[in-house]
């Protein structure tokens, strides 16, 4: 024990000069933060990552699609586990946890860590206080970590059983003394309701209050999920709905799992309920020790729901004036102008949605668009009043538009919404409604400014 507190100290001491400048994860009020700045954050179930051949691929490839963070079962046994029976760290494990977190940091991943007692033999509650409490000394450093004490601590924990309140609130009090900053939860299952989900979270003193909603059919319904996300929010924390519905599970047959929209109508659901993070809960990453290598290749191989839902997450978009026969285009792909004169969509008329807020794009969020150079962002000139160009070359106020909905709510296919700049009265219009020039000088949302939002895979 004494050569692993002294690995500990030395890692700790090496490792807080190389994330000086490494993504940190805060609470404002009842929203995450990532940097200062509040964000809705989307994660990914990665629970073998401890197993993974090539976490900086599939961090890269995560980041890229447009994934926040990961959920990291330690304790899971497809790959190196972190504890002893007794609740002491292996040094070498503990080398393997600190590698995947530098890769996070590399690609500005978000790491949920979560704990699993009931996958070590022989663990008690005291052995999983020592486990995390030593865990969370090693991880002081990266300020891009959330802990989850316990998955579903009602149902599981030490010796299959339910980990009670005050183990909790001990494991807790462990971790503040250490590191009094640490993002810190401890799950719980359906079995409990949202209401005593909330008032345990509140009583305890947790940070944040993570759920894993009822699996019912109509689980991605706007109203079921707003009274759920405000039944949590009494606790006065942020709510992280930690485990939704699994894409698929050999154990359990589960309705409304199959087509990704559910998991698209779930999400942007949660977001427009005031959810701080949501995360697609699937299990092609728990297991690396057979199939693919790569995340990447797992999701690719399962069109439905899985790979779907990718592809419509990072938005590529393109906008039809109320014509219904012209599109808007950024000339020879971005750098120059913009007309709303093609009859056809493709490369030109393709432009990529970036959401700084975070999640799906919904009514009243401020968005850029990257246009198909990759160099450029249209531009409201002069910040508004003036012509459409796409000339931006990194997004700031003239790049930022609002979106704008009749009736509010998420962005689906087909839909049709209006831009206005940022927080301007100016909104984007296609002249005589398609045909001609784009420009940002209306201060009425009529036909000519209103656009069909067509999404396009990649």
């Amino acid at each position: 024990m004494g050569t692993l507190k002294r690995f500990i100290l030395l890692a700790c001491f090496t490792l807080a000069a190389t994330h000086a400048d490494a993504q940190t994860l805060s609470i404002q009020g009842d929203r995450f933060a990532v940097d200062g700045v509040p964000k809705f954050l989307t994660f990914i179930s990665y629970y073998g990552g401890m197993g993974a051949p090539d976490v900086a691929a599939d961090f890269r490839f995560m980041r890229s699609r447009g994934f926040d963070g990961i959920r990291l079962w330690p304790n899971l046994s497809t790959g190196p586990q972190l504890p002893n029976g007794d609740g002491s760290l292996r040094p070498d494990v503990l080398s393997r946890l600190l590698f995947i977190l530098d890769r996070a940091r590399d690609e500005r991943i978000i790491v949920d860590v979560t704990f699993t007692a009931e996958h070590i033999g022989g663990m008690t509650a005291a052995g999983a206080r020592n486990e995390i409490v030593a865990t969370a000394a090693a991880l002081k450093p990266y300020r891009n970590v959330l802990i989850d004490i316990q998955n579903e601590r009602n149902i599981y924990g030490p010796g299959g059983r339910g980990l009670a309140a005050n183990d909790v609130a001990s494991i807790l009090a462990g971790i503040k003394a250490i590191d009094p900053d640490r993002i810190v939860t401890a799950s719980n299952s359906p079995i409990e309701t949202d209401a005593s989900t909330a008032a345990f979270a509140r009583d305890v003193g947790l940070d944040v209050v993570a759920y894993h909603d009822p699996r019912g059919k109509f689980w991605y319904e706007r109203d079921v999920i707003q009274s759920m996300v405000g039944t949590l929010k009494t606790s006065g924390r942020p709510v992280y709905l930690q485990e939704p519905m699994t894409t698929r599970d050999s154990r359990f047959g589960y309705p409304s799992h199959d087509r990704s929209e559910y998991f698209e109508k779930a999400i942007a659901n949660s977001k427009l309920a005031g959810a701080a993070a949501w995360c697609f809960h699937t299990d092609v990453a728990i297991d690396f020790r057979e199939g693919p290598a790569l995340l990447e290749e797992r999701l690719r191989a399962l069109p439905e729901p899985e790979w779907t839902f990718v592809d419509w997450l990072l938005p590529r978009v393109v906008l039809r004036a109320s014509n219904g026969v012209n599109y808007l285009t950024a000339e020879t792909g971005g750098g120059g102008e913009v007309h709303a004169d093609r009859p056809a969509a493709g490369a030109w008329e393709t432009f990529r949605v970036i959401v700084p807020a975070g999640g799906p794009m919904v009514s009243g969020d401020r968005v850029a668009f990257a246009t198909s150079d990759g160099a450029h962002y249209l531009q409201a000139i002069n910040g508004g009043g003036a012509t459409l160009r796409a000339t931006g070359t990194s997004v700031g106020p003239w790049e930022t538009f609002v979106v704008e909905r009749e009736d509010g709510g998420a962005v689906w296919r087909g839909d049709s919404m209006s831009l206005r700049a940022n927080t301007t009265p100016w909104y984007v219009i296609a002249e005589s409604g398609g045909g001609r020039n784009v420009n940002v000088n209306s201060t009425n949302r009529g036909p000519w400014e209103t656009f069909t939002v067509t999404f396009v895979q990649p």
